[in-house]
């Protein structure tokens, strides 16, 4: 895991923080611009204010892609830099997405845990679920080829379709494992997989395999 990073926003100047180097994007608090994190090789150069463009500290670039609106405010317990634990692994909060579709919207809240692991809990309705991503071993089939209630094979093992869904994203706010730009489309295969939960989630960038599980509200204690 390495270690948090304070960088520098090239667009208003502010502090920027990367956790770690699953971060692919960050938003800065001060101005809302969404900004792509590329970690890059070479010797890291000395700490210091920078230009748009120009390799920081921990050989990073900070790239403006857009601005993002704040996100709607709805009862919950988390919130960004917000830590605790969840079945007594320990965890910190770094980010957040919230996807809007026909039915309402989901927030899906990006965790680094103690170890330096990373997760999804994704929180709709008080309903919570913890997913983590799995590479892909094989190709799977198009989104517009399936349909609910097909099966077909994700690493090996029969995937059943339960829902088909079509989202968008409607915000995002601290650091994310991937870029998300308000409107993107994302599409969506919900299943089961081995007695699991299971998702695959279809982008611009390419298509992402998730398996989850349940939390109980009771499972995650919150610090104060």
């Amino acid at each position: 895991m390495l270690k948090a990073t304070s960088l520098i926003c090239p667009s208003c100047k502010g502090p920027v923080g990367v956790s770690n180097s699953f971060v692919k994007m960050v938003v800065c608090d001060n101005c809302r611009n969404a900004l792509a994190v590329r970690n890059v090789s070479g010797p890291a150069p000395a700490a210091r204010p920078v230009a748009p463009g120009t390799a920081l500290s921990q050989s990073f670039l900070l790239d403006p892609t857009g601005k993002t609106a704040a996100l709607a405010l709805y009862p919950t317990r988390f919130g960004i830099g917000i830590g605790g634990f969840l079945k007594e692994r320990a965890f910190t909060v770094l980010g957040r997405v919230r996807f809007e579709g026909e039915d309402g919207y989901w927030d899906e809240w990006y965790l680094e845990f103690g170890d330096g692991s990373i997760g999804w809990l994704e929180e709709e309705e008080g309903e919570l679920m913890l997913s983590r991503r799995e590479r892909l071993t094989a190709p799977v089939p198009d989104f517009e080829a399936v349909r609910v209630g097909m099966t077909f094979t994700v690493n090996g093992q029969p995937f059943f379709v339960t829902e088909r869904s079509r989202t968008r994203v409607a915000g995002a706010e601290g650091q994310l494992y991937y870029r998300a730009q308000i409107g993107q489309e994302a599409r969506f295969l919900d299943g089961n997989i081995a007695g699991r939960v299971a998702f695959l989630e279809y982008t611009e960038d390419g298509i992402e395999f998730s398996v989850g599980d349940v939390v109980e509200r009771e499972g995650i204690r919150i610090r104060n």
